[in-house]
C-alpha cells in the first residue's frame, strides 16, 4: 500500500540525514521517530516490509497506538523499539485470514504460507510480552478476535506505557 511505502521511505531518509549528522557532528543525538498507528490492518506482506525497516532502523522508532492497532497493525506496532498507547486505544489479534480461490494443490501452498506467518506473528507477541502462547491459540481455535484495552496491554507488556507528548 501507499502509505506503508511512504513510512518505509520516511525512516530512511530520517536515519540517512542521522547518519550524516552523526558524521558532521560528534554529539549529535538521534531524536525517535514517533509512528502513531490507527490501523484496522491490511496486507501482511506490506506490514512485514516495514517491520523489517523498523527493526533495522538505528534511529530508534517509537511506535503509539492511537485509536486501534489490529490484525496487522498490531504487528507492525509491536516492532517499535518502545512502544506507547494512548489512553483509549485497542490492540487486536486474530488468526492470519487469507481468501483464496485455486486448485486442492494451491489450496494446501497457502494454507503452509499462512500458518508459517501466523507462527511468526505468535512468536513475536510472546517473545516481546508476558502473553502465553496458550492463550493465543485460544483464541484462534475459536477463530475469536481478541481486544486489548491500553490497559490490559501495558499489564501485559505489550505497551511500555501511556504515550504522553514531550
Amino acid at each position: 500500500s501507499s502509505s506503508v511505502k511512504d513510512v518505509i521511505k520516511e525512516i530512511m531518509e530520517i536515519n540517512a540525514d542521522d547518519d550524516l549528522k552523526e558524521t558532521d557532528y560528534k554529539d549529535w543525538e538521534r531524536k525517535p521517530i514517533k509512528l502513531f498507528i490507527n490501523s484496522f490492518g491490511g496486507s501482511v506482506y506490506d506490514g512485514l516490509g516495514l517491520i523489517d525497516i523498523i527493526k533495522q532502523s538505528k534511529t530508534p522508532v517509537h511506535t503509539i497506538s492511537i485509536g486501534s492497532s489490529m490484525s496487522m497493525g498490531l504487528w507492525i506496532y509491536l516492532a517499535g523499539h518502545k512502544r506507547f498507547v494512548g489512553e483509549n486505544a485497542t490492540l487486536m489479534f486474530h488468526d492470519i485470514s487469507t481468501v483464496v480461490w485455486d486448485k486442492t494443490e494451491g489450496i494446501k501452498q497457502e494454507i503452509k504460507e499462512m500458518e508459517r506467518l501466523q507462527a511468526m506473528l505468535s512468536q513475536h507477541i510472546t517473545s516481546t510480552s508476558l502473553v502465553k502462547q496458550e492463550t493465543l491459540d485460544d483464541y484462534i481455535t475459536r477463530k475469536a478476535e481478541w481486544y486489548i484495552p491500553s490497559e490490559e496491554a501495558i499489564k501485559l507488556k505489550l505497551a511500555d506505557g501511556y504515550y504522553k507528548e514531550d
